[in-house]
């Protein structure tokens, strides 16, 4: 009698369960963006003639599915602790090393112009070929001083942190160095940032995969060296830090290792944003006096500094460098009396922690390569710019196409 109560009672739990379940992910809206894992989940996908025969419905069903689940934050968040209890020492392609530091392994890789490679820690050694071809040819016809820095992954860096073989490393760091020519103005920051990494310098984020204002400060100093100023680098002593606690990165929101503490952004302010002003262009097509179509850029948005404060109140607290992304920025001091001379800086996003120290010395005209903007000669002709930094992490060297569009 008592096993037959047993029986009967786990049926009725797995049934409640399974049409429970069921009945939730029917009920309850979609989601369309994670939070917890900082990118947008999929939604159900659409139905047509060809999307069914090519496959890419039952893809993009199996992807809604997995995405829409009924309490997913919760399953995600047990999975990830339980890779970490079986001592496999990662989640999601992202590595737990020591102190706490994390590095993502593994990425989605650029292979072609129509595909990209999911979870992968090798890389196509062709593409970054292109990439540094790209710069290469564009170097050779910039007349004017080029520097150029492509920081590394966290991965790279915190090698000593983490239990990762290094040939992926090394072999990516060997083709940039013997690919770029001199005309470009490379310098190599990996050896420079693991040099300090292992000395216990707060170099890159634990749960970023960026390097910290300090890790800027450390690339500024290589950047004036560069371009042959270095007697007028700013010593760490004209910037005062100031702390904003609760920053989780990226990464951690890939790993869902949610018990790893947050990092501090240690901001070095230099005491005079007040002075600048950031202003955020947007580009548009309209039809001049004669009806031919231009091109006439706007000012969408500015501020002081180069700092929007809010986000140091929200989740993705580096966003507050430069307001995030956008794709063409001045930062300028509105009143100067005298002109200075200006830097075009083609970036992506490791470059906007640099503004506070470039700034100090230039009025700065910023393009993001991410977003589209490659016309680097064009940028400088246009605005006077007599110096060009080029900021490109491995990451995006390995993932995407952006560098092979500049000139």
């Amino acid at each position: 009698m008592i096993k037959k109560i047993c029986n009967t009672a786990t049926a009725v739990c797995f049934l409640l369960l399974v049409f429970g379940f069921a009945a939730a992910f029917w009920i309850l809206p979609d989601s369309a963006f994670s939070d917890a894992e900082n990118r947008p989940l999929a939604l159900f996908p659409e139905f047509t003639l060809e999307t069914l025969t090519d496959g890419s419905f039952n893809s993009g069903m199996t992807e809604y599915f997995a995405d829409q689940f009924p309490a997913r934050p919760l399953f995600v968040r047990m999975k990830a602790e339980c890779e970490i209890a079986v001592g496999r020492g990662e989640n999601n392609g992202v590595l737990l090393g020591k102190n706490d530091q994390l590095a993502v392994r593994k990425f989605r890789v650029y292979e072609s112009l129509l595909r990209q490679t999911s979870d992968m820690d090798y890389y196509y050694r062709e593409n970054v070929t292109l990439s540094l071809d790209a710069l290469n040819a564009y170097a050779s016809n910039e007349t004017r001083p080029l520097v150029t820095l492509l920081p590394p992954r966290s991965v790279d860096v915190a090698a000593s942190a983490l239990s990762y073989p290094g040939e992926i490393t090394d072999a990516l760091h060997d083709q940039i160095a013997e690919g770029l020519r001199p005309e470009t103005g490379y310098i190599d920051l990996l050896p420079l940032f693991r040099e300090h990494y292992d000395a216990g310098e707060y170099v890159y984020f634990r749960t970023d995969h960026h390097w910290t204002p300090e890790g800027a400060y450390l690339a500024y100093r290589e950047v004036m060296k560069g371009f042959g100023l270095e007697e007028e680098i700013k010593p760490p002593e004209d910037f005062t830090p100031e702390e904003i606690p609760g920053f989780y990165g990226t990464t951690w929101s890939k790993s869902q290792l949610k018990f790893i503490e947050p990092d501090t952004i240690r901001y070095l302010s230099p005491g005079n944003e007040d002075r600048f002003e950031t202003s955020c262009f947007s580009v548009k097509m309209v039809k001049d006096e004669n009806g031919r179509p231009k091109k006439v850029k706007e000012v969408y948005k500015s501020f002081p500094g180069w700092l929007n404060r809010d986000y140091f109140t929200a989740k993705d607290k580096y966003a507050a460098f430069l307001d995030g992304t956008h794709n063409e920025q001045f930062v300028t001091i509105p009143e100067m009396d005298a002109e200075r001379e200006r830097l075009l800086i083609m970036k992506d996003s490791f470059a906007n922690t640099l503004v506070p120290y470039l700034a100090q010395h230039f009025d700065l005209v910023i393009g993001n390569l991410t977003g589209g903007v490659a016309n680097a000669t064009e940028l400088a002709e246009e605005y006077g710019c007599s110096r060009v930094l080029v900021v490109y992490n491995w990451e995006n060297l390995i993932t995407a196409a952006s560098l092979t569009a500049i000139k």
